[in-house]
């Protein structure tokens, strides 16, 4: 439950930070008229990442034994890449995304036309929802449905409340700090998801099952099912089944991107411009 409500949170807000981006500088700019485009441009995106979404699960339902390991496999691996490289975007540009979405809205807007200011709303909702339906389709995969919906509810919940909050209620949110914690969180939920791909690949005999570790799958404490387990799996992709492979991917995976999500980040020009240490005498 937990991996669905931080990803869902994360993923909803981005979306929701986005869209109020775009409207209250409409507001601002006086193009009210062109707000409904932006919903336009919403729906389309939320329509087709539904899609998508469904096709995963539809697929998978109809596979079986070695096709079914390997398209979940694959289907976690995927979805762990593309999580990587929305962590260390926005990492990198929440402090810049609101320019970059103005910049875009004044070229749509100069176009003319509402295509392509739907185009452009378009496109940003639907990275984020292709991103959520592959990292919720991992995340079905190593825990309780009921749970994971339960997660995901909350999630979507939460971050419109926040989306709410900074369009209407002129709320200010420390965005780096947002993004650094939640991403803290989705790297762990990230690195479970590429162990367990590992563990499909080997179950489908694409990769060796190196050196066993432990077996605790019928522990009453850290079995398969257990309330222990289901929040080891949750925060570190915890396997009552794991083996060396498995082990190795999730600590090389923690350590790369953890180190390139956590080292300092470079000062914008402009900051760094304005530091007189920065100057040359």
């Amino acid at each position: 439950m937990f991996s669905s409500f931080v990803t869902l949170l994360r993923e909803g807000f981005e979306v929701t930070l986005l869209v109020a981006i775009v409207l209250a500088y409409l507001v601002k700019i006086e193009r009210r008229e062109s707000i409904r485009q932006v919903w336009y441009g919403v729906g389309a995106a939320l329509l087709v990442s539904l899609s998508v979404g469904g096709i995963l699960f539809l697929t998978a339902g109809e596979l079986e034994g070695r096709p079914e390991e390997i398209f979940e496999g694959t289907a976690m691996w995927v979805a762990v890449g593309f999580l990587t490289y929305m962590i260390l975007w926005m990492r990198r540009e929440s402090r810049t995304v609101a320019q970059g979405i103005r910049r875009g809205i004044d070229s749509a807007v100069a176009q003319g036309g509402s295509l392509a200011l739907v185009s452009l709303v378009f496109v940003m909702v639907l990275r984020e929802g292709v991103e959520t339906a592959l990292f919720m389709f991992g995340i079905t995969r190593t825990s309780e449905p009921v749970q994971v919906a339960v997660g995901a509810m909350l999630g979507i919940a939460g971050a419109v409340a926040l989306g709410y909050a900074v369009y209407a209620g002129g709320k200010r949110i420390n965005l780096g700090v947002f993004f650094k914690v939640t991403g803290v969180f989705l790297i762990l939920v990230a690195a479970g998801l590429l162990a367990h791909g590992v563990a499909e690949f080997e179950e489908a005999g694409l990769l060796p099952a190196l050196m066993p570790l432990w077996d605790v799958s019928s522990s009453p404490v850290l079995g398969a099912e257990t309330l222990v387990s289901e929040l080891l799996t949750a925060f570190f992709g915890w396997d009552p089944e794991a083996n060396l492979l498995e082990l190795l991917a999730w600590i090389a995976y923690i350590l790369a991107v953890g180190y390139a999500f956590l080292r300092p980040q470079p000062l914008p020009k402009s900051a760094a411009a304005a530091n007189p240490a920065t100057r040359n005498s």
